[in-house]
């Protein structure tokens, strides 16, 4: 149940901080409105399923006013109506853009240690304070869960004008908690008699914290108008040649994937192609001597979509971008150049996405991006450097607002149908513009990252994120997970099995992108069914339901409802670098209490029944068990699928089941893009036994695989009608 979060506002205020003439000002609201020599504010407040609060801003002064921030709620002492002693509560803290860290940290918990860099500070702390308060901070949202009771959800629905951050501060261990909710306005100049409004905030309780954040995602993608879009398939050519990659490289892997009849939809050309960052006309002959445009072509020629890598807002230093208009990079308040990161070494600075001259730039590059060279896909990357701090040439644009005017430049130029990844993208400006996200760290041939935070490229930084954040999939954009890695360990790979699993599963469980970043040439053939397992993404996508239990939870379940049965996959990650024993609960996963089969996936082993406990013993490190989980029949039944980590969920369409005496048929749909072999099990009470089967009209043996288990392999080609026979033993 959600209700409305009215209590949380008994004796809370709101703050708006702003300068006059470079005196800096603060009004504090104790009631609905307030005012002072300068500024008049109203605090807009109502309720109903939500409480929903905004702040309007008036200038009734003669003066122009610069904004800085508007604090829509500040709530201090007990009002917060959480159960619990304040140590024991998590808060959901949601970095800013893609590879930013998302987690529920505890309250007891020390702060988390960022790297202290200039360089993170850049990428990932927009509102960065230097150290003093303990202070807990969120991305335009946080649910803040205690161990009993009902929890708390704060977040901005609104968020394409400024940025927004939740807190949680302390000033003495002993005290309550402040929480504070704001917006940024970036020293907008507000003139006379103008007015300006915050973002919407809500606050609501719920019983169920995922489900608040779920909820809450859902409104917001509303709000925002979010595209929702099917998540994309296909190949990338990054995480195998970074860069290092040529035009012969790419078209030996269309080959390879064409030959391989593998189901995927775009062709990723990653970086590498450009001679540098804004010169992205300027192809490397070297590496791609027939030029884009005759790349596209050719992959369109062998049945795929061709998708270009970019990061539109930035300019390096050696560019000819920058040596030709200089005045197009954003400034600081001395003039200098805003670095947003460094490319190899070169250093790239932000573009001033308020300047007409840049936006009517970045509209022709798209058009020809798309309109001549014929590029279907583009995944825009460090997006963050076109919201970097800075003085721009519209001083009325917040970073917000100039991130997304930049956004919908490329949207009108490639038009609806083109799809847009956004990467390395501050979050809420880019809903209802981009189709699909990165929502986490670039995962990498390692487990674990070379420098130990929680942003550098690794799969375990990968995979954390992409069970974090799985409420924004369908609800805000489609999810990226990142690219898949299923190469040995002797083809530029340190990844064990066990890890290349987890990595596939977690993707196959998000219901996320699924994109393959491997030399296809060089790829194991007997590794290919780790990518074709996945494929087509599914329509459902799992909950991680130990969020608000750990840091790094463990728990992904799936719930899958089909007119002919339901079940539930469950995917449980041993985070460790140990072995251990593993216990879980039909209540902990979300599962009714009753009678369950249950099937390890990935070992290929059936564990009998559970009314209540499972227990995995030799649960190895990194290791993901995928469970499959059907409800106890007393008769022949379906146990499982390998031909897809859903078992069944996507590949299986129909199941229909006769029983005439004491035989019991059960014939099974099955379509699926693709060639592929794999297995139809089934698991047999004790007093039944197998009988035929038919694929396709011609005979084939059930195979026993234990005492109560067969199994029916096939290839299937596209579609395949099975018919299965079970014969009550005496009968």
């Amino acid at each position: 149940m959600i209700a409305p979060a009215t209590s949380v506002l008994k004796g809370a205020i709101s703050r708006v901080e702003y300068e006059v003439e470079g005196e800096s000002r603060c009004l504090i609201l104790h009631a609905p409105e307030g005012e002072d020599d300068f500024i008049q504010a109203k605090w807009l407040i109502s309720s109903n399923t939500f409480t929903t609060l905004k702040l309007e801003v008036t200038n009734k002064s003669s003066k122009p006013l610069a904004l800085k921030k508007m604090v829509v709620l500040e709530a201090s002492g007990g009002g917060l109506g959480l159960e619990g002693p304040i140590s024991s509560w998590r808060f959901y803290q949601n970095g800013w853009q893609s590879w930013s860290p998302a987690f529920a940290r505890l309250v007891s918990d020390s702060l988390y240690v960022d790297p202290a860099t200039d360089s993170y500070r850049r990428m990932h702390q927009p509102h960065f304070a230097s150290a003093g308060a303990k202070r807990l901070s969120s991305e335009w949202f946080t649910v803040i869960a205690p161990p009993t009771g009902p929890s708390l959800l704060l977040g901005f629905v609104t968020s394409a004008r400024q940025l927004g951050e939740i807190a949680l501060e302390f000033t003495d261990r002993k005290e309550v908690p402040k929480l504070s909710a704001c917006t940024y306005t970036d020293d907008f100049p507000l003139y006379p008699g103008e007015k300006l409004l915050s973002e919407e905030l809500i606050l609501a309780y719920g019983d169920d914290p995922c489900e608040l954040a779920e909820t809450y995602a859902s409104l917001w993608g509303d709000r925002m108008k979010a595209r929702r879009s099917r998540p994309f398939t296909g190949w990338c050519t990054w995480y195998y040649f970074y860069g290092e990659n040529t035009e012969r490289d790419v078209l030996e892997c269309v080959r390879k994937a064409k030959e391989l009849a593998l189901p995927l939809e775009y062709i990723l050309v990653d970086d590498g192609y450009q001679q540098a960052i804004g010169d992205w006309l300027e192809v490397n002959r070297d590496k791609f001597p027939s030029g884009m445009k005759s790349l596209a072509e050719k992959i369109k020629d062998a049945g795929f979509k061709p998708g270009l890598w970019i990061a539109p807002f930035a300019a390096a230093q050696d560019s000819h971008l920058l040596a030709e208009h200089p005045d197009w990079v954003l400034k600081d308040k001395n003039g200098e150049p805003v670095l947003a990161w460094e490319h190899w070494g070169v250093p790239c600075y932000g573009l001033d996405l308020s300047r007409p001259e840049v936006q009517d730039w970045l509209k022709e590059l798209f058009a020809i991006l798309h309109r001549d060279w014929g590029y279907e896909f583009f995944k825009l990357d460090f997006l963050f450097a076109g919201a970097m701090p800075g003085q721009r040439h519209n001083p009325r644009l917040t970073r917000a607002e100039a991130l997304r005017l930049g956004l919908e430049v490329i949207r009108e130029s490639v038009g609806d149908e083109v799809y847009i990844l956004g990467c390395g993208a501050p979050l809420s400006p880019s809903i209802g513009i981009v189709d699909a996200m990165r929502i986490g760290p670039d995962v990498h041939p390692d487990w674990h990252p070379f420098w130990r935070d929680l942003t550098s490229p690794s799969a375990e930084n990968s995979a954390r994120n992409t069970m974090t954040r799985y409420f924004f999939h369908r609800r805000l954009w489609a999810n990226d997970p990142d690219c898949i890695l299923i190469r040995t360990r002797d083809d530029q790979s340190n990844l064990v099995l066990n890890e290349v699993r987890t990595l596939v599963s977690i993707v196959g469980l998000s219901g996320g992108a699924v994109v393959d970043s491997d030399n296809l040439l060089s790829l194991r053939r007997g590794r290919l069914k780790y990518l074709r397992r996945i494929l087509p993404p599914c329509p459902e996508s799992a909950r991680t339901v130990d969020l608000f239990r750990r840091e790094s939870p463990s728990i992904m379940v799936m719930e899958i409802e089909r007119p002919w049965g339901k079940w539930w996959v469950a995917g449980v990650l041993n985070w460790d670098d140990r072995t251990v024993t593993t216990t879980l609960t039909l209540e902990e996963l979300g599962i009714p209490p009753g009678r369950y089969h249950l099937y390890s996936y990935w070992r290929g082993l059936y564990l009998g029944t559970t009314e209540g406990t499972i227990i995995l013993r030799r649960h190895q490190p990194h290791e993901t068990v995928l469970l499959g989980i059907r409800p106890y029949l007393p008769e022949p039944q379906l146990l499982s699928s390998t031909f897809h980590i859903t078992q069944g969920g996507v590949e299986i369409k129909q199941v229909e089941r006769l029983a005439v005496g004491k035989e019991l048929r059960i014939w099974l749909h099955l379509k699926k893009p693709g060639i592929q072999f794999g297995k139809l099990i089934f698991v047999l009470p004790e007093e039944w036994r197998e009988g035929g089967a038919w694929v396709n009209g011609r005979r084939q043996a059930l195979i026993r695989l234990g005492r109560r288990v067969v199994a029916l392999g096939f290839t299937l080609e596209e579609e395949a009608a099975v018919e299965t026979q079970f014969i009550a033993k005496g009968g």
